[in-house]
């Protein structure tokens, strides 16, 4: 027989007693006493078998976690005093304050003179000892400015030899499996794609291969073995597209992803060719550039179809050219149009405008990074050459300001009362650089004079003497 209890029970005092199995329906106040291995149904208790956890939990007393805590919406509320290992500082990006700002103390601001780009020289590709010296053409760079990996390329003698660059000079890690160039690339410094290519006896291959850092794996080859060809991406989510294949000799517009094991087929770009350069992610990529010498055309992939864009400011036509960059965000340097050049062409997600010229025209080089950070090199000029060079887009300035309980006042300054104080800047000599409504104090010559500038070019000065 089963004992059914129905309404409420208080167990406050006394005990509820029982041999026989129970059902109860109604509610209880108070506490059980036992060590509850009968109960069932029943979650969030000491067991790691009771969570994931849904719903409300309100805990009295400490909580110790090991590991991370992931807040997926909602808030934490406190004063925070017994946070560990918390650095909100320094801060990227873009802070919206709604309200007011108090900096009690000086704080810096860095910000941007011009968005006119530059290149600048960087360290020679280094020789290993070859004959040749470290001259590189037709190789391929993955990467960033400052951490970049340089593989495949020619002369032979050099094509074995993998590069990492770390924005000051280069250095040797391991060796390609197969030594080709016309490659394509994909991925960082430490975590690379290699694939496609020429190497004797085969005019293409489709061969591909990972870098983890130190040594270079072989790995399941492409489905269209080519050469000149695109790529972006990173190892494990890769994208080939275009070049030029053999068997017959034919300029190719398919497209294939690779998900770190396997290549599949993907969509075909709109205009087959080859010597062309992309950036981007695997579902998000910019294509340019290329032979037939009449395409100056763009594409953009979306994961599954490639949509016509407006194209370059300038031809970068049969021998190739250098990309960094992403997709609304690029950057097209050097090439053949037809003849050798150093053009730089800039595209904002809309149109391509013309940049500043790199220091060394040259083709069939490689290059990596940002639109605003880029690295390219080697290539030919036509001469075979081991130079690098760096592109920056804007200067960037720090400004300082000291601030002790800031107000701003617009159109007037009005200090009334007996014990109002103005805290003004000091300064040993004129601020550089001189800004629109500046005020400061001479601590030096002229000391005991107010200074200030209303247009950032006339100094005025009030002297209490």
């Amino acid at each position: 027989m089963a004992l059914q209890l129905t309404g409420s029970i208080n167990i406050t005092t006394g005990g509820l007693t029982t041999d026989l199995p129970g059902r109860y329906s109604g509610s209880l106040s108070g506490s059980f006493v036992g060590d509850g291995s009968g109960l069932t149904g029943i979650s969030g208790g000491s067991s790691v078998d009771d969570f994931p956890y849904t719903g409300s939990a309100g805990i009295s007393g400490s909580l110790e976690v090991e590991g991370n805590v992931t807040v997926v919406s909602g808030s934490i509320n406190g004063d925070g005093s017994g946070l560990t290992e918390v650095n909100p500082f320094p801060f990227e990006g873009q802070a919206d304050i709604i309200g007011g700002l108090k900096v009690d103390g000086s704080n810096e601001f860095n910000y941007l003179s011009s968005s006119n780009g530059a290149w600048s020289v960087g360290a020679a590709i280094t020789s290993n000892g070859s004959p040749a010296g470290g001259v590189r053409y037709d190789a391929t760079l993955t990467g960033t400015q400052v951490a970049s990996l340089l593989f495949g390329g020619s002369p032979s003698d050099n094509t074995q030899y993998t590069k990492k660059y770390d924005g000051t000079s280069w250095s040797d890690t391991g060796v390609i499996n197969n030594l080709r160039s016309q490659l394509g690339g994909a991925g960082t410094q430490n975590s690379s794609l290699a694939f496609g290519g020429t190497c004797t006896p085969n005019p293409t291959v489709g061969c591909t291969e990972e870098f983890n850092g130190t040594s270079w794996s072989t790995v399941n080859p492409m489905n269209i073995g080519r050469r000149l060809l695109g790529g972006s991406g990173t190892q494990n989510a890769a994208l080939a597209f275009a070049g030029l294949a053999d068997a017959p000799i034919s300029t190719n517009s398919c497209t294939e992803e690779y998900n770190g094991t396997t290549w599949s087929t993907a969509g075909s770009l709109n205009s087959a060719r080859y010597c062309l350069a992309g950036v981007g992610t695997q579902h998000s990529t910019l294509a340019f550039g290329g032979h037939p010498s009449t395409c100056r055309c763009t594409e953009e992939y979306d994961g599954s179809v490639w949509t016509n864009k407006p194209g370059l400011a300038v031809f970068r036509g049969k021998i190739g050219h250098g990309a960094s960059g992403l997709t609304n965000s690029a950057l097209a340097f050097g090439g053949s149009s037809p003849a050798t050049t150093g053009n730089t062409d800039i595209y904002n997600g809309t149109t391509w405008s013309a940049g500043t010229d790199m220091n060394v025209a040259r083709r069939a080089l490689a290059g990596t990074g940002t639109q605003n950070s880029a690295l390219a090199a080697g290539g030919s000029t036509p001469q075979v050459v081991s130079c690098t060079e760096e592109y920056n887009a804007d200067a960037c300035y720090r400004k300082s300001f000291y601030h002790q309980q800031c107000q701003t006042f617009i159109n007037n300054l009005t200090i009334s009362g007996s014990n109002s104080t103005m805290n003004i800047r000091t300064l040993g000599s004129t601020p550089n650089p001189l800004t629109a409504g500046a005020i400061w104090v001479s601590g030096s010559a002229g000391a005991g004079c107010l200074y200030f500038s209303p247009n950032g070019t006339a100094i005025c000065k009030i002297s209490f003497a």
